[in-house]
């Protein structure tokens, strides 16, 4: 191997190597570039390599040079305070260093390949200010601070890149997804496909607002509350401006309500309010903001029905409905917008309905049917349109059904059920749906009650109740979903009162009422709890009265009424409770009437009979009020038959059965309303006979006996018809006798009058 000269140590320049394109600009560059050259000279010269290839090429010129390199690296530290000195000596120093490097490159090839590999390496390190000061602590010796400092930048470097390739990934996943909502919409796709792809969407880029309000409402259809408040709260954190944190807060109350949080979810919608209407105000022709508010409105309605005011509901969904008609104005060929219009007319329905005022509900109804029928003609795919447009005609049915015509009114509740169970096919994971399928079952279930078909009735009662206890178990944060559990325990707790098993009746009504409890010890401002809870109260007591503890059902319906009664004052236009109201105030008095104070049963009736009379002149056309006011003055005339006031009794059973009759006219197949007529035959016969009036008797008992083989050859297994029919042949059967009894007694008072003459 050729000696290496000290002339070449002195001016040799090479060429083509990575040693040699480290030098950059060489002495003449600037202190920063010096400080990169110097660390990468000393890392390169004090390399295992370099130190081997000396020795292998050792020269006495090769040991003066190292001696130089030593001498000046002595002087460097010896200025290490700085000054313009050091720079010189460090500049001096590398290019001897780097020198020894390309010499010793020159003259071993395997070495130049080994130190050219080091140095890009080295390079690398020194290329940024972190990489620069660890390079300078390993020259210094600590070199294992050093390599933990570049193991730590290694790390974030990769997670850098990582967060680089994951962004550019999110967004392509972003496109893709914006097609597979699409397909979900129409079917081609589940709710749960969605979540994968968006919880993926979140995992790779979690710095969009609105894929967490994606997420959010997936999670919601999902059945999960908290995910999808999780994921509301994350939209909400990462908002970039006003109008993303309007859309998280509206989401966040939205979930907030359904868990019952309901202050909670005032003050979240209240916020969203004041942002949106600002930000309307703010750009009046911005479809979005309108969109926003129509549905920030609907939320804030919903909330104030569940705190119990009606009258204040309706403005709020007026203001809905004015958003959504100021963005259909912008925007006339939104179908969307159209669509939540017929949404809003709905819950403005749903009020009027409870209000008592069927004629205007049923407007409301048909108005958003006419809507909705256009829009789904033109998109027939569109699932969530098919499930408001099902929910929309079991709204009409179940109100027309407070009008006649029961038939009818189930033959679209089965529709229905056909209906959610065909997208449940498509989506078996949208607990939404699933949870309107139980709903149905339920209304179902309470039609084939009415028609005293039990085999129905118990079929559809225990699908709702196993349905519900799936979904409550799934999400026990799901308030609606816990209150609806209740109600579908009180629905079987009914059936089981119908027939007679009035201690199982009682069981379920206090598992529903234990529900009911416990959800109100969390929210004790929701009215609609307390309503449901008082409600439930009332037939606990009827329970109670079944199984004869006549004392302890009326101490259970005077809290229940007492609760019924505040409710109604403060919200006065509500029906639904002057109804409830009603139905109490019977059932406490047929209890006081079995205690035996027939004075108080009467005030509690007449009490009832006003609040019914009340609602049937103001709603007309309701005739489920019009059967409960035939019914409590049916209940009046009992009381009076009782104190054997017959002509009174007599007064108000005929005030009854022409009530009755004329429902009975409305919808011959509604059995209920055929077997109230029967019954109301079957009280002026009771009268007449008590009266000892046997021709009146006998006709009324003849009458209601016709009513009852005329509906028994219509529907034959009718249990309640078959049960009704003895009794009704027996006091029929009774009257003859006791007429002939009379006939024949009054011949002998003849006969004897005559003799005595």
């Amino acid at each position: 191997m050729a000696a290496i000269g000290l002339g070449v140590w002195l001016g040799l320049a090479c060429t083509g190597s990575a040693i040699g394109q480290i030098n950059g600009s060489g002495i003449q560059a600037g202190a920063a570039a010096y400080s990169v050259e110097s660390e990468v000279a000393a890392a390169l010269y004090a390399a295992s390599a370099t130190q081997a290839a000396m020795e292998r090429q050792y020269t006495q010129q090769l040991a003066a040079a190292r001696k130089q390199i030593d001498a000046l690296r002595q002087q460097v530290a010896a200025n290490a305070s700085g000054g313009d000195e050091i720079g010189t000596l460090k500049a001096e120093l590398a290019d001897k260093e780097r020198r020894i490097v390309e010499l010793l490159a020159q003259q071993d090839a395997g070495y130049a390949r080994e130190i050219s590999v080091y140095g890009d390496a080295v390079k690398s390190i020194a290329s940024t200010p972190e990489g620069l000061a660890a390079l300078s602590r390993f020259n210094r010796g600590d070199q294992v601070g050093a390599i933990a400092i570049l193991d730590d930048l290694r790390k974030a470097r990769d997670a850098a890149r990582m967060a680089r390739v994951n962004q550019e990934s999110a967004s392509e996943a972003r496109q893709i997804a914006a097609l597979a909502l699409e397909a979900r919409a129409s079917g081609n796709l589940t709710t749960a496909d969605l979540i994968d792809r968006f919880e993926e969407i979140t995992r790779l880029d979690g710095s969009e607002a609105s894929d967490w309000i994606t997420l959010s409402g997936l999670y919601r259809d999902a059945g999960n509350l908290s995910k999808a408040a999780a994921a509301a709260q994350q939209a909400l954190n990462l908002a970039p401006d006003a109008a993303a944190k309007a859309d998280a807060l509206k989401t966040l109350g939205a979930i907030e309500f359904d868990q019952g949080k309901l202050p909670d979810a005032q003050a979240r919608l209240a916020q969203s309010a004041a942002l949106l209407e600002d930000l309307s105000k703010d750009h009046p022709d911005a479809g979005r903001y309108q969109d926003s508010l129509a549905d920030l409105y609907k939320l804030q309605g919903r909330l104030l029905r569940d705190r119990g005011n009606l009258a204040s509901v309706l403005p709020v969904y007026n203001q809905a409905l004015a958003a959504a008609d100021r963005l259909i104005a912008a925007e006339p060929d939104n179908s969307s917008a159209q669509w939540k219009r017929a949404t809003i007319l709905t819950d403005l329905g749903s009020v009027r309905k409870e209000q008592g005022d069927l004629g205007d509900a049923l407007n409301l109804f048909r108005e958003a049917l006419d809507i909705e029928t256009l829009l789904l003609a033109d998109s027939p795919d569109t699932l969530s349109w098919q499930e408001d447009y099902s929910r929309l005609q079991s709204l009409i049915a179940s109100t027309e059904l407070q009008t006649g015509g029961i038939a009818e009114e189930l033959e679209l509740f089965r529709r229905r059920e056909a209906d959610l169970k065909g997208l449940l096919v498509r989506d078996p994971g949208h607990a939404v749906w699933t949870h309107a399928l139980a709903l149905n079952h339920l209304d179902i279930g309470r039609l084939c009650r009415i028609q005293s078909d039990m085999v129905c009735t118990s079929q559809n009662y225990t699908k709702a109740v196993e349905m519900l206890e799936t979904l409550a178990q799934q999400d026990r944060t799901n308030v609606s979903w816990q209150r609806d559990l209740a109600q579908a325990y009180a629905a079987s707790a009914d059936q089981a009162g119908d027939a007679r098993v009035y201690d199982l009746a009682e069981e379920k009504h206090r598992r529903a009422a234990d529900i009911l409890s416990r959800l109100a010890k969390t929210d004790a401002k929701s009215a609609g709890l307390e309503f449901e809870l008082a409600h439930l109260q009332l037939l606990i007591g009827g329970d109670l009265m079944g199984q004869r503890q006549f004392a302890q059902a009326d101490r259970a319906f005077t809290p229940a009424l007492s609760t019924l009664r505040r409710l109604s004052a403060n919200d006065p236009t509500n029906d639904t409770l002057k109804s409830r109201i009603a139905m109490g105030l019977n059932t406490q008095a047929f209890a006081k009437t079995l205690l035996g104070n027939e004075a108080a049963a009467l005030g509690l009736y007449e009490e009832s009979l006003g609040i019914l009379q009340d609602r049937a002149a103001r709603h007309p056309g309701n005739l489920g009020v019009k059967r409960a006011l035939g019914h409590t003055l049916q209940y009046i005339g009992d009381v009076y038959v009782d104190q054997s006031d017959f002509d009174t009794a007599k007064s108000y059973y005929g005030q009854s059965l022409d009530i009755i009759k004329d429902l009975a006219k409305t919808d011959p197949t509604n059995i209920g309303w055929q077997r109230d007529l029967q019954e109301g035959h079957n009280k002026i016969g009771e009268a007449a006979y008590k009266a000892k009036d046997y021709d009146a008797a006998i006709a009324a008992y003849t009458e209601a006996l016709a009513i009852n083989t005329h509906l028994l050859k219509q529907d034959p297994g009718n249990i309640d018809l078959v049960l009704d029919k003895s009794p009704i042949e027996m006091n029929l059967d009774q009257a003859r006798t006791d007429q002939k009894v009379e006939q024949a007694m009054e011949i002998i008072r003849q006969r004897s009058a005559d003799s005595s003459k």
